[in-house]
């Protein structure tokens, strides 16, 4: 069984020097998104990318998942405060952010979509906490478009003065193994100490 996040440490989620070491545009980068898609933040948390996500989709939606009825909740209260804030309608008929996100507490690792229909997953700080599900690992494959693309980013085996231990986490050989597993083909892979300096990056596309 995968170490999992324990809700109680939410405030690492919004630890500010996470935009020094995993900054949002570089995370989002690898999505390469035209602004119209569906994705699927897996593992949303309190929405450290889902707020970007939404603001980068003027005409797509973002779907945040997570097993933690609490992380949700908060993420909830934030897409409220962003609106009362006053976020005002793109020129182009763009709905404000809050209502481009879902919020889904997935249970059972299901969530309620139908096949095929996310041009992009991103599960960022999470594929050591469901390499070993299969359930949630069939999921994310359903979920794809047959051109989808699913964006990893997890704590590398490195040594690091933050983050979860080394030994929790999976080697980038590992990880590369399980997204073969699921029938991906990675098209960008990032070791730690490329795009981000204790993270490894993975881009993957089901095999056609």
């Amino acid at each position: 069984m995968g170490h999992k996040f324990d809700p109680k440490n939410v405030a690492r989620l919004d630890d500010p020097a996470r935009l020094d070491y995993q900054p949002v545009r570089d995370v989002l980068g690898l999505l390469e998104l035209t602004g119209d898609e569906t994705v699927v933040d897996y593992g949303a948390g309190v929405g450290y990318l889902t707020l970007p996500l939404a603001a980068a989709l003027p005409r797509g939606r973002v779907v945040a998942v997570d097993m933690s009825a609490e992380l949700l909740e908060e993420l909830g209260e934030r897409l409220h405060g962003q609106a009362s804030r006053g976020a005002t309608r793109a020129s182009d008929g763009a709905t404000a952010a809050d209502e481009r996100v879902e919020l889904v507490h997935t249970v059972d690792n299901r969530v309620p979509l139908p096949d095929g229909s996310a041009d992009a997953i991103v599960a960022v700080n999470l594929w050591h906490e469901i390499y070993d599900e299969p359930a949630a690992l069939d999921e994310l494959r359903r979920l794809l478009t047959p051109g989808g693309r699913l964006a990893i980013v997890d704590w590398a085996t490195v040594e690091r003065p933050i983050g979860p231990r080394a030994a929790h986490m999976l080697s980038l050989d590992q990880a590369l193994a399980v997204t073969d597993g699921m029938g991906l083909v990675a098209t960008a892979v990032h070791p730690a100490g490329s795009l981000f300096p204790y993270h490894y990056a993975i881009v993957a596309r089901p095999r056609a």
